[in-house]
């Protein structure tokens, strides 16, 4: 028994008096989950950082090999078979509006990237607390239960040396042995539970150790507001910024249906001409006549993109404000539970106390004791359960709005 206790006391002194949000933020520097977030972003700004690209000009070392027919041959003196090294240049004059839309682009994907990041972080915050409760309450949970058992050995040795003397039934020192293996095995499934709950908190959130977790913060003291500002969630923010987004890919698309002109030149490295230049430059304009549906499928792909963006962010707009006032409503009813199990596990607590002293007394029987002190175990782990329930869904509440700790 003590050995358990011991162990226990190794294990959440590791990282003494560590909040959630201290370890949140440690987290922060040791999650894999944190560090794709991180990867995502940059890979979005790189998508855009492509698409950019096709406003500035290309300069490329080409090699070019013509094989021409006798009349051109003739005509211009040039050799049949042909080489040339030269660098070129090329720039995109007119891409038919499709520049206006990049560069309008290439400032909303950096925007919308870092509002997925932020609604990223936000849930991994809220799982994050999450798992940080359930272990704190796995640890509080042996506490309680560690002490009840404590008390209660030292009551069963009591009744023991009780019945040896006749003072106390046979029976009620069997059943009070019998609720003492009990609450020691309860003591072992909970141990149980404290080590699975450590396992998850560690391996979700990378750190290497866990925390003292005492339970610092008191339910009673947390509160949330009706009327909040749900258009700063960063999900809406995200979601606008994506449709906002396929618009401008719509318009990109279209764009193909519109001449396109470029400006092409070239600086010959191997050799001059007879009767030319080294260099040449060209004006090339070209617009599309018909591929085959290539364009058009394209804009409709983009045009239902944008639609079904835009369906989804009204959807959550309208969802957001029944969704906080569940939560609002539902952490509202938490808070009462947890009111009136305090109540009477303070109550329970007492009679319990008193039984004991009536059972010294002679008034009670031992198996009125055994029963109060079974509903102060209870009574103990609903409590329990119920404030975990109360503080996760405050700091999930609180992740819904984007509301995380940061550095």
């Amino acid at each position: 028994m003590k050995k358990i206790i011991l162990s226990s006391l190794v294990l959440v002194n590791i990282n003494s008096q560590a909040s959630v949000e201290q370890l949140f933020l440690k987290s922060l520097e040791s999650s894999n989950e944190v560090k794709i977030i991180n990867l995502q972003e940059r890979k979005t700004n790189s998508e855009v950082d492509e698409t950019f690209s096709t406003l500035y000009p290309s300069i490329n070392l080409t090699n070019t090999n013509t094989y021409r027919n006798n009349t051109y041959q003739n005509k211009s003196g040039l050799k049949k078979l042909d080489t040339g090294l030269a660098l070129s240049f090329e720039q995109d004059l007119f891409q038919g509006g499709a520049e206006f839309s990049i560069y309008e682009l290439s400032k909303i994907v950096p925007k919308k990237s870092l509002a997925v990041k932020e609604q990223r972080l936000a849930e991994y915050f809220a799982l994050f607390s999450s798992y940080y409760f359930q272990l704190s309450s796995s640890i509080e949970e042996k506490r309680e239960v560690s002490k009840l058992l404590d008390n209660l050995e030292k009551r069963v040795k009591l009744v023991r040396e009780r019945t040896k003397i006749g003072r106390d039934r046979k029976a009620d020192l069997l059943a009070l042995e019998s609720q003492y293996d009990r609450l020691k095995a309860d003591l072992y499934d909970t141990e149980s539970k404290l080590e699975e709950s450590k396992k998850n908190f560690l391996n979700f959130s990378g750190l290497k150790t866990a925390g003292d977790f005492k339970n610092k913060i008191n339910p009673f003291e947390l509160n949330l507001e009706e009327n909040v500002d749900l258009g700063k969630r960063p999900e809406l923010k995200s979601l606008e910024l994506e449709y906002e987004s396929s618009l401008l890919k719509s318009k990109i698309a279209k764009s193909n249906y519109m001449p396109q002109v470029t400006l092409g030149s070239n600086y010959y490295l191997d050799k001059v001409y007879t009767g030319s230049d080294n260099w040449d430059v060209s004006l090339n304009v070209s617009m599309n006549i018909f591929d085959f549906g290539k364009t058009s499928s394209s804009v409709n792909t983009q045009n239902v993109q944008a639609l079904i963006d835009r369906t989804r962010l009204q959807y959550n707009r309208v969802n957001s404000n029944r969704e906080w006032a569940n939560f609002v409503k539902v952490f509202n009813n938490k808070k009462s539970q947890l009111s009136s199990l305090k109540r009477s596990l303070t109550q329970i607590r007492k009679s319990y106390v008193e039984q004991v002293k009536d059972l010294d007394k002679g008034l009670v029987a031992q198996i009125d004791v055994i029963r109060s002190l079974d509903d102060v175990i209870n009574l103990e782990k609903l409590y329990i359960k119920a404030a975990l329930e109360l503080k996760s869904l405050y700091y999930q509440s609180k992740a819904y709005l984007g509301e995380y700790p940061k550095k």
